[in-house]
């Protein structure tokens, strides 16, 4: 049964993230009704709800970059990390479906695109990922912050959404990129929100491994 809802839980919580958070974004378009700390309040209010309520009964991860991080630090094996990132996918999709269907006339759809070049775009997404995952890796494996992690991750996402979503869209997960991106047809850079939340998290992994918990929980003591 945890099993389960392991699996549901990223289906679920993907699901979710995007339809609420692009979902805010299509209504800034639609209506002018949210500027750009009301999107980041929408992605970081959202991640904050789903590890707070979600993550006593899964992983929660709702986010492939996380989940090849976790993968690639054997906190996960090969077919579960698989079915993860297929689940999160697949509720992305679903997400922009459902939102393509109520405004049918929005040609975007919250797709994360570069304003000026990929580069430029691309070097945010690597350091935004990076910080995020930093993030997470520190707040959910230190004990004495521990039952923080859901509000400082979730608080990472709306610092990043709303100070650099008008740059480069702001992504840091590959799933929340890629359904709007299919539903809409915006598939060009869709490569880049791939790529540079991946080399990001990854990056962020080494660093941490490179830099002992114990020197940490000295700092924070």
């Amino acid at each position: 049964m945890i099993k389960r809802l392991n699996f549901f839980v990223e289906f679920l919580g993907t699901f979710l993230l995007v339809l609420v958070g692009t979902g805010s974004i299509i209504i800034s378009q639609e209506f002018d009704y949210f500027d750009d700390f009301g999107i980041g309040l929408a992605f970081g209010g959202i991640v904050w709800l789903l590890i707070q309520i979600l993550g006593k009964y899964s992983d929660c991860h709702i986010n492939p970059a996380v989940t090849f991080v976790m993968f690639t630090d054997r906190k996960l094996t090969f077919n579960k990390g698989i079915v993860f990132i297929g689940l999160q996918l697949l509720g992305a999709l679903l997400a922009s479906f459902v939102l393509h269907f109520l405004f049918p006339e929005n040609v975007k759809l919250g797709s994360t695109l570069p304003r000026a070049t990929w580069e430029e775009a691309f070097i945010y997404e690597f350091f935004l990922s990076l910080v995020l995952m930093l993030v997470i890796l520190i707040s959910t494996t230190i004990e004495k912050i521990k039952k923080y992690a859901p509000f400082l991750i979730g608080f990472t996402v709306f610092l990043e959404a709303w100070l650099a979503g008008y740059i480069c869209g702001a992504s840091m997960n590959p799933a929340r990129s890629f359904g709007p991106a299919l539903v809409s047809g915006n598939t060009s850079v869709l490569w880049l929100y791939f790529l540079a939340p991946i080399l990001g998290m990854l990056m962020a992994l080494i660093l941490v491994k490179a830099v002992s918990f114990s020197n940490i929980k000295a700092i924070l003591k």
